[in-house]
């Protein structure tokens, strides 16, 4: 089987440390091999207050490496993921930045050849669970609201994997594309709370189980940020927990348990396992 590098943005150590362990079991369960693993911050809104050849440099120095190894990057979250797209699109349109970038790591890039150089995670773990060995339809009856980046609509749509999930795990996927806030975090909590906590009653109040992310910045704002949330809505309820992807593909593997799952990290305590 293809080895991979995985890739997570690293913006929020302490929500993607939750993610990657739980891929990381994931990966080794369903025997996907890989190499190693790279974090960088991604988050193209502090653009204005950095330097572009610096922030996109590592980015290309990595899939240039993979490129190099035959390996491709497994892109852990959507953030990471959109962040990729954009990068290259940015490079087919911008001339004078790809001849930095070029100067700056001592190649000529080849776009068409970098596209071809990674590959979202659900992706692979949905194709591998084809050949695994679990429990299919073990969130039969649960509900849950599936938050992801507005401008990745039409890719979720298209890739057809909430309905891939819906048919392994039994769940009923209300997708939500809105655009994430956790950004603000960093020049204005407070209009990031009031932002977030809109978000999470609107899907809260569809009457979902728990809300499912594969944005580790989502995550950040509405679990590890939860209590804000709550007080600036006004609203004295905070049960619905927040799950990353490789969390719900877990829980179908019948020795997985609520500490296995890091369950126990969340602000928002899951209790349905």
């Amino acid at each position: 089987m293809e080895s991979f590098v995985l890739l997570h943005n690293n913006l929020y150590p302490k929500s993607a440390q939750i993610l990657m362990q739980n891929f990381s079991n994931l990966l080794e369960k369903l025997q996907i091999p890989t190499e190693k693993s790279h974090s960088i911050v991604l988050e193209h809104k502090f653009l204005p207050f950095i330097e572009r050849a610096k922030y996109y440099k590592r980015l290309l120095a990595l899939l240039l490496e993979s490129q190099t190894e035959n390996r491709k990057i497994l892109i852990c979250d959507s953030q990471s993921l959109l962040e990729t797209k954009k990068f290259l699109k940015i490079l087919c349109q911008e001339s004078e930045l790809r001849e930095i970038l070029n100067k700056e790591c001592s190649v000529e890039i080849d776009i068409l050849e970098l596209e071809n150089q990674f590959v979202f995670a659900p992706q692979v773990v949905l194709d591998a669970l084809k050949t695994a060995s679990f429990k299919p339809k073990r969130w039969q009856g649960f509900r849950c609201a599936f938050i992801i980046d507005r401008e990745l609509e039409k890719w979720v749509v298209e890739s057809k994997m909430l309905n891939t999930i819906e048919e392994i795990t039994g769940l009923k996927i209300l997708p939500f594309f809105k655009e994430s806030y956790d950004y603000l975090l960093e020049v204005n909590p407070q209009l990031a709370y009031q932002m977030g906590a809109a978000d999470y009653y609107e899907m809260v109040d569809s009457g979902v189980d728990f809300i499912l992310t594969p944005n580790i910045g989502n995550f950040e704002l509405m679990d590890r940020n939860a209590t804000h949330l709550k007080s600036v809505s006004g609203r004295d309820d905070l049960e619905i927990p927040l799950l990353f992807v490789p969390q719900v593909i877990l829980a179908l593997f019948e020795d997985s348990t609520r500490d296995s799952l890091c369950f126990g990290q969340h602000k928002i305590l899951p209790k349905m396992l």
